[in-house]
């Protein structure tokens, strides 16, 4: 038999042993890509950063425009959300209008439009100073309607810097109450800073996977969150 026969035949075993396997453990659930490990489990540390949060339409009626108008709307707040609350010209703007929380009642001042006019009630289960601590002498006219909110998880700027000091403080046991079993490093870039937390990017040669996650923080701004994992 020629020798190159026999290379051939010692290299098509070596595969088919090879084949068998890898299907062998592919079956038996053995084998998960490391990219989506990695995935899942950036997704689950960008979550854990994250508060849920609220907006609710507010709609006001009025039959001609006008300007400096107090509204007003009874809330049924807990304790935690309180102090985010606002009143916002758009959803999830960041910004809010004029506001007061007296009792039950939020109150906020307004420039109006003929017609229909909507509001944007929003709160985050998040610490915070309050945002509604503004004079506004109170009244029973103009009650606005209240419609259904809309939920969300969002990122905030004050508990993005408490959770990256208690990341760097803690690691381990933050790593264990998030459940993950990768090394990780979170870079946030938020309002013209850039900050990071976490382990330090390893120096070998390793595989590192970025999930990354962007948009607007709720108390203001934008803000990039990098998860780098390995």
């Amino acid at each position: 038999m020629r020798i190159d026969w026999v290379v051939a035949l010692i290299i098509f075993l070596m595969f088919a042993a090879w084949a068998f396997s890898y299907y062998t453990q592919l079956n038996s659930g053995e084998i998960v890509p490391k990219a989506e490990s990695a995935f899942l489990a950036g997704k689950m540390i960008s979550e854990y950063m994250m508060v849920p949060a609220s907006s609710t339409p507010a709609s006001f009626s009025s039959a001609s425009a006008a300007q400096d108008v107090t509204l007003w709307v009874y809330m049924n707040w807990t304790a935690d959300t309180q102090n985010t609350t606002r009143v916002a010209a758009s959803p999830w703007s960041g910004g809010s209008l004029p506001c007061m929380i007296s009792g039950d009642r939020l109150y906020w001042k307004a420039n109006l439009t003929s017609g229909d006019n909507r509001f944007f009630i929003e709160q985050a289960l998040a610490d915070s100073p309050p945002n509604c601590d503004q004079a506004i002498a109170e009244t029973d006219e103009n009650q606005a309607v209240l419609w259904a909110d809309e939920g969300r998880s969002v990122f905030t700027g004050l508990k993005n810097a408490q959770l990256c000091a208690t990341m760097n403080d803690s690691y381990r046991d933050m790593k264990s109450e998030i459940g993950v079993n990768f090394d990780f490093s979170v870079l946030i870039q938020e309002s013209g800073s850039e900050y990071s937390c976490g382990l330090p990017l390893p120096r070998t040669a390793r595989d590192i996977f970025v999930f990354p996650v962007s948009g607007a923080l709720f108390d203001g701004g934008q803000v990039n969150v990098s998860v780098r994992l390995w």
